[in-house]
């Protein structure tokens, strides 16, 4: 069985909780209980590897949450990510539109990609 890793959420007004940072269909949703598999063409399930990574990271931005995941999959780990979160600037990252210049950064230390994650709270 997998160690737990720890992901880094939004919550809404109504509770319910969501990619930090990713829009649109890129966006995927964390009920407690749950299994979260991650679009097929994309990196997986970013998630960090100790809580200390993931409240270092969550204290730069406001309104977020951590919680605890069970990854399941072979994680992967890359140096750059896409710096923009919006759904039209993913496609093009992932070569889904054929488009513009995609602006990347640095990925987070800690961050492990999975293809799937068991939301253990």
């Amino acid at each position: 069985m997998k160690k737990v890793k720890f992901k880094v959420i939004s919550v809404n007004h109504s509770g319910r909780r969501f990619s930090a940072f990713a829009e649109g269909n890129y966006s995927l949703e964390f009920p407690k209980g749950s299994i979260v598999r991650a679009r097929e063409e994309t990196l997986g399930v970013s998630v960090f590897k100790t809580r200390k990574q993931a409240e270092l990271f969550q204290n730069r931005y406001f309104l977020l949450k951590i919680i605890r995941v069970r990854p399941i999959g072979r994680g992967k780990t890359v140096r750059l990510i896409c710096s923009d979160t919006r759904e039209f600037d993913l496609d093009a990252y992932y070569g889904i539109s054929g488009s513009m210049i995609v602006r990347t950064a640095l990925v987070p230390l800690g961050t492990i990609f999975y293809p799937v994650v068991e939301v253990l709270d």
